[in-house]
């Protein structure tokens, strides 16, 4: 605005607008179109220039992106965490649980062996006896079991589960007393003068 008075002197007053705000502007076009159309896959950068926008004079563009960019992108942070919560579940359910089941049936079994040396010997193997008995036992994950003895006369066989590592809180355990170990098992002797008397009944000489 400029004024010329009468005695030719002059005084100019000079009104500039304000320039606008283009991060603002387009932090806000992106978010809203992320939201309507990606469902919310572009908001987080609609919130990153809305924010940036937030510098400058004119806010208002800046703060309606950064709303709608924060909406969209918690949208995409669930949507992203409910994908990969159902993948972890179906890589579980589908690799480790079959192998955690595979690897129960192995302690099984080595609590068979422990067992037989026990009726054999009339007394539980020490701990390096006992893990000698089932140093070839693999679990289902390919690692050797432990041998572990406890108190009362009882024993355990430990599977390092499916990290590799021992007393890490996914070990698999199984104790003697867990398996139910109250009927006598059949130990080698046993079993060759039980296969010699079926064949006396069996076989034609």
């Amino acid at each position: 605005m400029c004024s010329h008075p009468q005695n030719h002197s002059s005084q100019c007053h000079h009104y500039q607008k304000p320039k606008a705000n283009v991060l603002g502007a387009w932090g806000f076009g992106i978010s809203l179109f992320g939201l309507i159309a990606t469902f919310g896959l572009l908001c987080p950068l609609g919130l990153l220039l809305s924010f940036l926008g937030l510098f400058s004079r004119r806010r208002g563009m800046a703060i309606a992106g950064l709303i709608i960019g924060g909406v969209g992108t918690m949208i995409v942070a669930v949507g992203v965490g409910s994908i990969a919560m159902a993948a972890s579940a179906a890589h579980y359910y589908s690799v480790k649980a079959p192998k955690i089941a595979k690897t129960q049936q192995i302690l099984d079994h080595a609590c068979v062996v422990v067992e037989s040396y026990r009726q054999e010997n009339g007394q539980l193997p020490e701990g390096i006896e006992g893990n000698k008995l089932v140093i070839e036992i693999e679990d289902a994950f390919g690692n050797a079991v432990r041998y572990e003895p406890e108190d009362g006369n009882q024993f355990a066989i430990r599977s390092a589960g499916p990290d590799g590592d021992f007393d890490t809180p996914d070990d698999i355990r199984m104790l003697s007393s867990q398996r139910g170990l109250a009927e006598p098992i059949e130990t080698h002797e046993t079993f060759h003068r039980h296969a010699s008397w079926s064949c006396q009944r069996t076989c034609h000489w």
